[in-house]
């Protein structure tokens, strides 16, 4: 992410289109923000376009605005998402479902910085900086002919990629705390940390949804949490990824290159301690019960995996 951090305050000062990418939930959209306020455009306009929900037939109207009279309902002229742009940013997100016909229209915006509204016979000037996102992998649409590659060529000539929340290990305690903060405040609530082996269960989880879905975790278990500080059981992670990951421990076979079974048994022996916890409320004594194991046997286990441990 410091990478990240680092080419938005590098490109944000220039004119460059920028292309970001990654999956749903990493942050594009707040990266595309950052670019224009790092940008002299940043006391103008910053549009957002979401190409998923807009309808097809709508979209073009809504692009390039459209004179009285151009269609039924045209009662008057309406300014289109350029013109409110225009000096500007336009933040196309999901651009990978454009259809062919706008893709076309849309490259000659770039390419001529003019457009015409439907209906009118002007072309119209606009100064906007074109930012675009999707977490398609568009060069494998251009190699399908889904998404025109002289498009492509145009929107990705910076490229910025949003790495998923599971590959940012040493984001996600920060992350968590930020957003424990947000909305502690926000509810009204003094919840002030997350618990040992609660941050064990989110560092555990994959986070399908990424940064996002954290976000709404944080917020449900401020929600729910009714002490000071979260506790395993106010967390609400998806059971299906959950036992997707334990089935996938599971599966691997024994190969000619061997397994480290160590660390396979070790991964299933902090699983199953983790769920004991959670079920046990915190307490290590009902959850060395639970385990069918001493408390004296919990510690170790516990020390030996590396697991913060505090006073029953």
């Amino acid at each position: 992410m410091r990478k990240v951090y680092d080419l938005i305050e590098r490109v944000g000062p220039t004119k460059s289109n920028v292309f970001i990418s990654g999956e749903s939930g990493t942050g594009k959209e707040l990266v595309a923000k950052a670019i224009h306020r790092e940008s002299p455009r940043k006391d103008k306009a910053f549009v957002v376009i979401n190409c998923a929900g807009m309808p097809e037939n709508l979209i073009e109207s809504e692009l390039f605005g459209y004179r009285k009279g151009a269609f039924t309902g045209a009662a008057t002229d309406k300014e289109g998402l350029f013109d409110v742009a225009d000096g500007g940013t336009v933040f196309f997100d999901e651009v990978g479902e454009l259809t062919p016909a706008i893709q076309v229209k849309l490259l000659r915006v770039i390419q001529e910085r003019t457009f015409t509204a439907v209906g009118g016979t002007e072309e119209r000037s606009v100064d906007v900086r074109f930012i675009s996102a999707t977490n398609k992998d568009l060069e494998s649409e251009v190699m399908k002919e889904r998404f025109r590659e002289d498009l492509f060529f145009r929107l990705n000539v910076i490229h910025v990629n949003m790495p998923p929340l599971r590959e940012r290990d040493g984001d996600l305690p920060v992350l968590a705390q930020f957003f424990l903060e947000k909305y502690s405040a926000e509810i009204g609530k003094n919840v002030k940390k997350i618990s040992a082996y609660a941050m064990d269960l989110l560092k555990q989880y994959q986070f399908p949804g990424n940064v996002r879905e954290l976000e709404n975790i944080i917020e449900r278990s401020v929600a729910l949490e009714t002490s000071n500080i979260v506790l395993p059981e106010s967390l609400t992670l998806s059971n299906f990824q959950r036992e997707r990951n334990r089935e996938n421990r599971r599966r691997r076979d024994l190969t000619s290159e061997g397994i480290n079974i160590d660390e396979i048994l070790g991964e299933i022996e902090r699983e199953y301690i983790l769920k004991s916890l959670e079920l046990a409320h915190g307490s290590k004594q009902k959850a060395a019960s639970l385990l069918g194991i001493t408390m004296r046997s919990l510690r170790y286990r516990l020390d030996k995996l590396g697991m913060i441990t505090s006073p029953d």
